[in-house]
């Protein structure tokens, strides 16, 4: 996979968010801050603030992007760092009209070997047992459930669902 967010030919290159991004990434939080997407991906604000702090700021924690001709076109995470945990929590989102098209797979991929890089003996993320397409994606790309909580999702009930994924 490519690295660098050079390309304008049309293909998904994957990078570290840095200050040269921040542009792109407040436009794609903007773009992106709607309550269909907000119902899966709710971890912070999509916001300028948040674009601010994830692109320009300083932290332990990781963020990525997919780039497609310059656009953000995904997000993804390796949080947890900056408030002292040894094991970071994976996030991400896409792009709202661009699901189904194997970026979050793709993207999903390039974050683990990241954590890989960086020591991570495994990584943990959580998804809402309602969205049953990330939970195919996370299964195929190796993460175990670990355990269930009840939570409310919007007024209506459901589960958030803890996984672990081992990098060793």
């Amino acid at each position: 996979m490519s690295t660098s967010n050079d390309s304008t030919d049309g293909t998904v290159v994957f990078q570290e968010i840095g200050p040269m991004h921040y542009q792109a990434l407040a436009s794609f939080l903007r773009d992106n801050n709607l309550p269909s997407v907000l119902r899966t991906f709710n971890p912070f604000p999509m916001t300028d603030e948040t674009a601010i702090r994830i692109a320009l700021g300083s932290h332990e924690d990781h963020y990525y992007g997919a780039f497609l001709n310059g656009d953000v076109v995904g997000l993804s995470m390796l949080r947890g760092w900056d408030e002292g945990y040894s094991v970071p929590s994976f996030g991400i989102v896409i792009e709202r009209r661009l699901h189904n098209r194997g970026i979050g797979a793709q993207l999903t991929e390039f974050t683990i070997g990241e954590a890989r890089r960086l020591g991570c003996d495994r990584v943990r993320l959580s998804v809402f047992a309602s969205n049953l397409a990330a939970i195919r994606v996370y299964a195929a790309k190796g993460f175990v459930e670990s355990h269930r909580e009840a939570v409310l999702l919007a007024g209506v009930p459901d589960e958030k669902i803890i996984m672990f994924r081992a990098l060793r």
